[in-house]
């Protein structure tokens, strides 16, 4: 009976960390509301470096941080064809 009882406490804490810790999108303020978008379909060797700077973006890495926001992109990994979404009146 005892076992039992700590196998339904440790399976509730468990749970509740798994809730708790679930990764969710947050309102990020750094991002606009009003943001004008395109879509830009990735070519081999493009990096979002040379994408800002392709597309004459005076602040790469607010362009950046941006972009990796509005795609949900954890890393700068991309993937040739992938679809992106890309600010044009940042």
């Amino acid at each position: 009976m005892k076992l039992k009882i700590k196998f339904i406490v440790i399976l509730y804490i468990l749970s509740t960390f798994m809730i708790i810790g679930t990764k969710t999108p947050l309102n990020d303020s750094n991002v606009p509301y009003n943001l004008t978008t395109i879509e830009y379909k990735i070519k081999n060797g493009d990096t979002l470096w040379t994408i800002a700077t392709q597309f004459n973006h005076k602040n790469y890495e607010k362009f950046i941080y941006i972009v990796k926001n509005i795609n949900n992109l954890e890393d700068s990994t991309l993937l040739v064809d992938q679809i992106l979404i890309l600010p044009t009146n940042i």
